[in-house]
């Protein structure tokens, strides 16, 4: 008797199993789509602890408005890890107040010396002004909970992004002339 419910028991996994993964699949697909279009850019990680809670930091660009009002702005956020369930929590989103009152029309994000402090995360946000034909770049320093500061870039990374930008708008010019 034991078994024949062990066999049907196995049976039923091996025959239930393998929708298991086919449904997930169809769940992100539903998670994906329902992402809104005026997401531009989303960066996750570094890690952070406070209040007998930990998790990492998340940053997002969201780019909307109408003709007189569409920026790329700027938000962050804290997601609380737990051991009762994978799926992180929110505890904290803050849009960037000095990011967003630049009233950028695009900026992508990054995040730079993700491995160095616990408690820290440093988001590069970087945009292009094309009527003044400049690279502008702000660093965002994330900490506890509900906490940022603007940073100022480091000298090696200025410098880099400098000569990186340079090659991005040679790169833009050439389009524009063939196109």
């Amino acid at each position: 008797m034991l078994k024949s419910i062990s066999r049907a028991t196995a049976f039923l996994a091996l025959a239930l199993g393998p929708l298991g993964p086919v449904a997930a699949q169809e769940d992100d697909a539903k998670i994906v789509a329902s992402v809104p279009t005026e997401v531009a850019d989303i960066v996750t990680g570094g890690s952070w602890s406070a209040d007998k809670q930990g998790g990492f930091y998340r940053a997002f660009v969201i780019m909307n408005g109408n003709q007189e009002t569409f920026s790329a702005r700027v938000f962050l956020q804290w997601l609380a890890l737990s051991e009762t369930t994978p799926i992180p929590t929110v505890v904290e989103t803050l849009p960037i107040k000095e990011v967003n009152d630049q009233k950028l029309a695009n900026a992508s994000i990054e995040i730079e010396g993700e491995e160095s402090k616990d408690n820290e995360i440093t988001i590069v946000v970087s945009s292009y002004d094309f009527e003044a034909d400049k690279d502008i770049t702000l660093f965002v320093k994330g900490t506890a909970p509900g906490k940022y500061t603007m940073a100022k870039a480091p000298k090696r990374a200025a410098q880099a992004r400098s000569a990186g930008a340079r090659d991005q708008r040679a790169e833009g010019r050439l389009a524009r002339e063939i196109g």
